[in-house]
């Protein structure tokens, strides 16, 4: 029943987000943590949320696990996807390029054009790559 009233009140209104914008702090994120690999920094950066259930410890091993071969000397945000049932959040998917390798990332973007953005997730980016490719909007340049 819970659930029920969560999922009716979480379809109330349909979020304004700014895509820029939260490409802008998706970036600013991956340059600090992917690029200069600075986890403190970068731990700081995530939501609220997101360092409430994951401990410092376990975000620095999921980054280190995330580059078993190097890590990107750049980053770029390529296309957005605003989250089913106008959520507060959207997902930027991002292109690192460095070390002789390709980094595809997908960060989940907790916010809206009125609030900013702050990361709450963060993943490998070609897992989505296959399922929401139809839903993505690659950014204008």
């Amino acid at each position: 029943m819970a659930g029920s009233i969560l999922g009716l009140l979480g379809c109330a209104g349909k979020t304004a987000h700014d895509e820029a914008l939260a490409a802008k702090r998706s970036v600013e994120f991956a340059e600090t943590v992917f690029v200069q690999n600075d986890i403190e920094k970068g731990y700081r950066l995530l939501s609220d949320g997101a360092r409430r259930h994951i401990p410092i410890e376990k975000f620095k091993e999921t980054v280190t696990r995330m580059h078993p071969t190097g890590y990107p000397t750049s980053v770029t945000a390529k296309e957005f996807e605003p989250m089913p049932g106008g959520e507060k959040a959207i997902y930027i998917f991002l292109i690192g390029a460095g070390s002789g390798d390709r980094f595809d990332y997908k960060l989940t973007m907790e916010g809206s054009a009125a609030t900013d953005y702050r990361v709450t997730n963060l993943e490998p980016g070609t897992s989505s790559r296959f399922l929401m490719e139809h839903r993505k909007t690659p950014f204008k340049k």
